[in-house]
C-alpha cells in the first residue's frame, strides 16, 4: 500500500476523510499504545452532501479545504511538518463522480495528496484499528461507516514465531485475505429505509441484506475455529455501531439502583449477542423523528439518533445470518488501523496497557525505578496464588498487577482522605488512563479497585459500589487481597518499597489448606461453587516477620496494618450475599496469619 511506503517519523498527522465525517489526529510516537497529542472530528458528511448523483458540491469542497487548512495550521503549532501527514479517503470519495476534481482541488490548495483506499484495503485497515484498541483479538470485525460496512476477521497466528525457511518473523495475527465491504453504511441505510413505504419493501431490504451477508461470510473465508456452539465473538467499530453501545450503556441496570453505568468509555464495552439482538429488535421499527425527541443519551446526537432504526435493522439482518455470542465495541477505526499497521512486529506484540502506563508514569517524580518495580512484583507473585496469574484467567492479573505496581505510588503524597479516591479514578473515565487502549471495562474496574484498596479502600463515591457490582464478590475479594498486599509493601518503605521490604526481612508464604480443614469447609461452607471453582480457590497466606524487627517494620502504623490484613480483606456482613451470611470463618476466600519467627 502506497501510504505505508512513506518514510514517516513521529510526530505525524493522520486524516481519515470518511463518508460521515473527517477525523484528524496527531500521533506522537509509533508506539503500541498509539499515543496522540490532539484529535478532532469535522462534521462534514461527504456522502449526504453528494446525494443520488454522487456529485460533491462546491460548497462542501470549500468546507473540506477550510478544514484541511485548519488541520495544517494545527500541525505547525504542534511541531509537525505539514508534509508529514497521511490523508486517506474511503467510500464517499471512491464513488463520487467528481472525485478526481475534488482531490486535485485539495492538492492545489493544501499541498496534500489524498490516497483513496480500495474496499479491500479499507476493510483490512479497519480491522487493524480494532486490533490496535485491544490487548488481544480473536473473532469477527465489523466497521460501520457512512457508506459501507466492512466485514473481516482477526485471529492469532498459530504458526511458529519464526518461519523455518526464511528465519524471518511470522505475522502475529491472521486476518482475512478477502475482507468484504458491503454498501450498507449508516447513511445509506437511513436513506434506503426512508424510501420504504410499507412493510413489504422493508422486508425486501431486510432479505437483501441477509443475502449479501451470507455471500460476504463465504467470501471472507471465516475459519471454523472462530465459532463455538454459542456463536462468534464480534468486534464493532464505527460511529453507527458505537451509538448502539452508548444506547446499551444507558439502558443497563446497575447497582445500587438509579445509578448510571459507571464507565462511559465506548472502547472495551461489551454486551452479549442476546443483548444486542434485543436492542436491535426494540429500535429497528421505531420512527426516527420520535427517537430524536425521545432519546437523551450521552454521545448520541440528534443526527445519529435518526440513524438508529436503520442501524438496528442492519444489525438484526446480520444476526439472522451470523450467530454472535459476545460483542466488544471499539474506538479504533481506519485512522488507528493505519498507525497500528505502521508499527514494527515487535512493537505490535507489546501490551498496549503496560506501554501506555509506563509512558504516563515515567516522567512523574513518584515513578518506580526498574529494580524497585521488579522487587515489588517478585514479592507480590510469592503472595498471590498462581491460579490468579495464569494468562487466561478472567481477572487478567498477569497484566493488571504490573500496571498497578507502576501506578501504586502516584497518590501517596495526596491528603490522606483523597488518596484512595484519586487512585480509584485513575483508570476510569475521569482519570488520566481513560484514553489508554487494551482495557476491557471489567479490567478497568479491577485495576481501579486494586489501586483503591492499595490506598486503604475508603472511597466516598457511589460509583465505587457500582464498580464492585460489575465484577462480582469473588473478584472483589481478590482485588482487596492484592490491594492490601501492596499497601503493606509500599508502607514499609514508601520511597524504596521493593528493596526496602526485602531488606526488612518480611516474607510471604502461601501454604496449602489442610485436608481436614478442606473437608470441613466443602462443599457447604466453601465460597467456591462448581461454576467458580475453575477460577477461584480458597487460599492461606502466612506473613512471616523476622526475629528482629527493624524500625521500618516495627513502627506501630506498619504493625497494625500487617496484623489487620486478614480482617480488612473479609467482606463485611452487610456486603455479603444471603447465601454467604451465617457461614463460619472457613468460608473465606483468603485467610492471612502473621507469624513471628
Amino acid at each position: 500500500m502506497t501510504i505505508f511506503d512513506k518514510d514517516i517519523k513521529a510526530p505525524f498527522g493522520v486524516i481519515d476523510m470518511g463518508s460521515n465525517g473527517i477525523r484528524f489526529g496527531i500521533v506522537t510516537a509509533l508506539a503500541r499504545h498509539l499515543p496522540v497529542t490532539y484529535e478532532e472530528r469535522a462534521p462534514i458528511s461527504l456522502l449526504e452532501a453528494q446525494g443520488d448523483n454522487h456529485y460533491i458540491p462546491s460548497e462542501t469542497i470549500d468546507e473540506v479545504i477550510t478544514t484541511f487548512l485548519r488541520f495544517k495550521t494545527i500541525c505547525k503549532h504542534e511541531g509537525v511538518d505539514p508534509s508529514n501527514v497521511i490523508i486517506i479517503a474511503t467510500e464517499a470519495t471512491r464513488i463520487a463522480s467528481n472525485s478526481k476534481k475534488f482531490l486535485n482541488r485539495i492538492h492545489s490548495e493544501t499541498g496534500w495528496a489524498v490516497t483513496i483506499l480500495s474496499k479491500e484495503q479499507e476493510a483490512l485497515i479497519s480491522s487493524m484499528g480494532i486490533v490496535g484498541a485491544f490487548y488481544r483479538v480473536s473473532g469477527l470485525t465489523m466497521d460501520l461507516g457512512g457508506g459501507s460496512v466492512e466485514l473481516s476477521y482477526v485471529t492469532p497466528n498459530d504458526q511458529s514465531p519464526l518461519a523455518e525457511e526464511t528465519g524471518r518473523p511470522k505475522k502475529r495475527l491472521k486476518v482475512s485475505s478477502s475482507p468484504v465491504s458491503l454498501p450498507y453504511g449508516a447513511i445509506v441505510m437511513k436513506n434506503r429505509l426512508q424510501e420504504c413505504t410499507n412493510d413489504d419493501e422493508k422486508n425486501k431490504l431486510y432479505n437483501e441484506i441477509e443475502d449479501q451477508v451470507k455471500k460476504a461470510k463465504i467470501t471472507a473465508n471465516i475459519p471454523n475455529s472462530l465459532r463455538d456452539h454459542d456463536g462468534y465473538t464480534l468486534y464493532m467499530s464505527g460511529g453507527g455501531f458505537r451509538a448502539l453501545g452508548y444506547l446499551s450503556m444507558a439502558m443497563t441496570d446497575t447497582k445500587p439502583k438509579n445509578t448510571k453505568y459507571p464507565i462511559p468509555i465506548i472502547s472495551g464495552y461489551s454486551i452479549t449477542g442476546d443483548d444486542l439482538k434485543a436492542l436491535a429488535d426494540k429500535f429497528k421499527d421505531r420512527d426516527p423523528d420520535e427517537l430524536v425527541s425521545e432519546l437523551k443519551v450521552f454521545r448520541i446526537s440528534k443526527r445519529r439518533a435518526r440513524m438508529i432504526p436503520a442501524t438496528c435493522l442492519l444489525v438484526s439482518a446480520i444476526m439472522q445470518v451470523i450467530k454472535i455470542k459476545r460483542i466488544y465495541f471499539s474506538e479504533g477505526g481506519v485512522r488507528q488501523g493505519i498507525c497500528y499497521h505502521m508499527l514494527s512486529p515487535s512493537e505490535q506484540a507489546k501490551d498496549p496497557l503496560l506501554e501506555g502506563v509506563k509512558s504516563y508514569v515515567s516522567p512523574l517524580p513518584h515513578a518506580l525505578s526498574h529494580d524497585e518495580f521488579e522487587a515489588v512484583l517478585s514479592l507480590l507473585k510469592r503472595a498471590i496464588p498462581p491460579l490468579y496469574m495464569i494468562p487466561d484467567h478472567p481477572l487478567q492479573l498477569h497484566r493488571l498487577i504490573p500496571a498497578a505496581v507502576h501506578l501504586a505510588n502516584l497518590t501517596t503524597h495526596y491528603p490522606k482522605e483523597t488518596r484512595a479516591f484519586v487512585a480509584f479514578h485513575i483508570p476510569l473515565a475521569s482519570g488520566p488512563l481513560a484514553n489508554i487502549p487494551g482495557l476491557l471495562h471489567s479490567e478497568r474496574a479491577i485495576l481501579a479497585l486494586i489501586l483503591a484498596y492499595r490506598q486503604g479502600g475508603e472511597v466516598p463515591d457511589p460509583v465505587f459500589k457500582t464498580i464492585e457490582s460489575m465484577i462480582g464478590k469473588h473478584a472483589v475479594s481478590v482485588c482487596k487481597y492484592v490491594g492490601k498486599l501492596m499497601e503493606i509493601i509500599f508502607l514499609i518503605s514508601p520511597r524504596f518499597p521493593g528493596l526496602g521490604a526485602v531488606e526488612s526481612g518480611i516474607k510471604f508464604r502461601l501454604v496449602p489448606i489442610d485436608s481436614d480443614e478442606d473437608e470441613n469447609s466443602s462443599p457447604n461452607n466453601s465460597p467456591i461453587t462448581p461454576t467458580t471453582q475453575t477460577f477461584y480457590s480458597s487460599s492461606k497466606l502466612e506473613i512471616i516477620m523476622p526475629r528482629k524487627l527493624s524500625p521500618m517494620l516495627a513502627a506501630p502504623s506498619v504493625i497494625s496494618t500487617i496484623e489487620s490484613m486478614d480482617k480488612k480483606i473479609q467482606p463485611k456482613k452487610f456486603e455479603m450475599d444471603e447465601e454467604v451470611q451465617g457461614l463460619d470463618v472457613r468460608s473465606k476466600l483468603f485467610s492471612v496469619s502473621v507469624i513471628y519467627d
